[in-house]
């Protein structure tokens, strides 16, 4: 097991072929109370670290919702995303950048970007809106914490 230091915090990483200081945050968001929590947290971790971040929505493409709703549901979540920015810019002292994307799949999107970006680390809250209280993980945060290349942090 290696460990990565970044001032006082402490990056647990297994397995690592090669380690580096970490440069650059992808954080997953979609407006539910877990993303919210993992936003502050890839903000701190963002600050502490002085790295840029990278925010991410990926638009949900469903077949059977209607055209208006969906440009509707487009517009909320494209202001959502504009507000997290801000938010972001207005607490980090580095860059922050964001993706806005559309697929079938979130996890699958989320670690496609993270692939083409190259990011450091992924950090993700542990439910989205569509995961069931009754479990632990959410599909996404399951599927983005198993197959990304690189560390994932899971916010609860």
């Amino acid at each position: 097991m290696l460990v990565l230091f970044c001032e006082t915090l402490f990056i647990i990483v297994v397995n690592a072929q090669e380690i580096e200081m970490i440069s650059k945050i992808l954080i997953a968001v979609d407006g539910s109370e877990q993303a919210e929590k993992a936003f502050q947290y890839a903000c701190y971790l963002g600050e502490r670290c002085k790295v840029l971040l990278l925010l991410v929505y990926v638009v949900e493409e469903f077949a059977n919702i209607g055209y208006s709703i969906s440009k509707e549901v487009e517009q909320e979540k494209e202001e959502m995303l504009q507000k997290y920015l801000i938010r972001a810019k207005n607490i980090l002292s580095t860059d922050v950048d964001m993706i806005k994307t559309r697929g079938n799949d979130a996890a699958e999107e989320i670690l496609l970007i993270a692939n083409k970006e190259n990011v450091d680390t992924i950090v993700v809250g542990s439910r989205g809106f569509s995961a069931s209280k009754d479990f632990l993980l959410g599909s996404v945060s399951y599927k983005v914490m198993h197959y990304a290349k690189c560390p994932v942090v899971v916010v609860r």
